[in-house]
């Protein structure tokens, strides 16, 4: 099915759900324009995501995924982003086949704890921070939904071109970065130690099989007392804003 050319016009901008037939839950959300985006999902493809092996599962069972279009007639793709986030966060990224919350996530869905802990925290400038530190920023894989073990998972995979002397100690048999901060809107929301490297992949997940060349995760544990753990990271008065790789080095 596609939408006709009079009917694409009349939606204008909109946001659109795939919903599965079995349970009648939505398991993604997305945006488009005037177009038949909603439809491009349910066509054949080479990569093998958590959403095509939804609709794959789907398809097993002789049974279609149902595209339900959710708000149109939406004035901007900014629109768009404004109605997507929420209810990206009302049904949970964990319980959707999307790989990030959305966008205007620092706006989003949040306990009163998680919004006392990104606005009320203390701040630390880092340069009067002595350690060594890799900062991680999972804004748009983070949820106060999430699992721990989700949240670590989000945290310490799979980041792209770790140097060799960042994943494998030094002659003292030691790690150059041990400690690892999960970074959300310059908050450190976690901190875990760094215990080793390995190739995406390599180790138990929550987020499903992924295998890309030249990524890589690390295992190691919560550190529940580290002394950043809920600061407002700072540097020269200004906050830390993430990367495009996604992470960081200090010190």
């Amino acid at each position: 099915m596609s939408f006709s050319a009079k009917a694409a016009t009349h939606l204008g901008y909109y946001v659109y759900a795939l919903v599965d037939p079995r349970d009648n839950q939505i398991f993604y959300v997305g945006k488009a324009s005037a177009n038949n985006r909603a439809f491009d999902h349910l066509k054949a493809r080479k990569e093998e995501g958590e959403k095509q092996r939804r609709i794959a599962a789907i398809r097993d069972e002789d049974l279609e995924p149902e595209v339900q279009i959710l708000r149109y007639g939406l004035k901007s793709e900014q629109a768009c982003l404004d109605v997507e986030a929420p209810i990206i966060d009302t049904i949970g990224l964990e319980n959707l086949t999307n790989k990030v919350r959305g966008h205007g996530i620092e706006r989003g869905r949040q306990t009163a704890k998680e919004i006392e802990r990104l606005h009320g925290s203390a701040d630390v400038e880092l340069s009067t921070y002595q350690g060594a530190l890799m900062l991680f920023f999972i804004n748009r894989t983070y949820s106060p939904t999430k699992t721990e073990q989700e949240i670590y998972d989000c945290t310490r995979q799979y980041w792209h071109r770790v140097a060799k002397k960042t994943r494998k100690p030094g002659a003292d048999g030691k790690l150059r970065y041990p400690t690892a901060l999960a970074v959300v809107d310059s908050v450190v929301v976690r901190a875990y130690s760094i215990a080793a490297w390995f190739p995406a992949g390599a180790t138990f997940t929550s987020r499903g099989i992924f295998s890309p060349s030249d990524r890589w995760e690390f295992v190691g544990q919560l550190l529940t007392d580290h002394p950043l753990a809920g600061r407002r990271l700072k540097r020269k008065g200004k906050d830390i804003l993430a990367t495009q790789q996604g992470y960081r080095y200090v010190n």
